[in-house]
């Protein structure tokens, strides 16, 4: 082999070596969102991403230093469609399941949107501080939830001593809660801040304890994680590293309160 031919066959697997490198470096994660329930994803018109949802997958490929790419579609069809490998991963604000589990894998969970009660502003529940404060303070008063929510199965669990009453609706609920029909209603915590700051909400408060899916996974779940397939295992380590480190720094807390003003984050376990 001549010396020139030697010297180009090194420069080619030089080049080879380098363009494989920076590849590597520009490695993309593709994040199925929804891009249709604020403040978790919102997409606009161009396909901009924004929202909780967004700023949890930024910050997981900030720590596995990979670009995010976002795909958008419809929530319901983001679990069927992670097989077809048309993305990485979900983060949509994705529930943790029995059910689900049986068709993907999750990440540790990293966040529980947070339940509260809300009554009159002159009830004797309204300073209450603490959940066992509160159910035994709603022992024979009724409680509003709407039907076949996990808040309606923790109700029936936790405070068996109150009356039940189910709606098909928020909006039918609201109006019983307006009408003091009800003595309290229990729904999730975006539901009840519009609703006490709203006009016909002006009379009423939230009770100021927070219930979270780890109070009771039984009946509320075990609070958001990210989707993924269950043979990425790989994937699956790298992601619950990153996620706890971004708990454990407060990021996930910082993240939520900007745009839910309320601490989602859970511990990482």
């Amino acid at each position: 082999m001549s010396k020139r031919i030697f010297l180009s066959l090194v420069c080619g697997l030089a080049i080879a070596i380098v363009t494989n490198a920076g590849i590597a470096a520009e490695a993309t994660l593709k994040v199925g969102t929804e891009g249709e329930a604020p403040p978790f994803s919102m997409a606009d018109a161009n396909g901009n991403v924004t929202g909780f949802d967004a700023d949890v997958a930024t910050a997981i490929c900030a720590k596995l230093k990979v670009k995010c790419e976002f795909v958008v579609q419809a929530f319901d069809t983001l679990v069927p469609s992670i097989d077809t490998k048309r993305f990485d991963v979900i983060i949509s604000g994705l529930g943790i399941t029995e059910e689900r589990k049986k068709k993907i894998g999750y990440s540790i969970p990293y966040a529980s949107s947070p339940q509260y009660f809300v009554v009159p502003k002159d009830s004797p529940l309204a300073p209450m501080t603490t959940l066992d404060e509160v159910k035994k303070g709603l022992a024979g008063k009724s409680v509003g939830v709407v039907n076949g929510t996990t808040y309606a199965r923790f109700i029936a669990k936790n405070v068996p001593s109150a009356d039940l009453k189910t709606y098909d609706s928020l909006n039918e609920l609201k109006s019983d809660v307006v009408a003091k029909r009800i003595d309290a209603a229990f729904d999730d915590a975006s539901s009840i801040a519009d609703f006490v700051k709203s006009p016909e909400g002006s009379d009423f408060a939230r009770v100021n304890v927070k219930v979270i899916a780890t109070d009771d996974p039984s009946t509320l779940g075990h609070g958001m994680g990210v989707g993924l397939r269950k043979t990425d295992t790989e994937l699956k380590g790298k992601i619950d590293v990153a996620l706890c480190e971004i708990i454990k720094s407060g990021e996930m807390k910082a993240m939520s309160e900007k745009w839910f003003q309320d601490d989602y984050s859970l511990a990482c376990k």
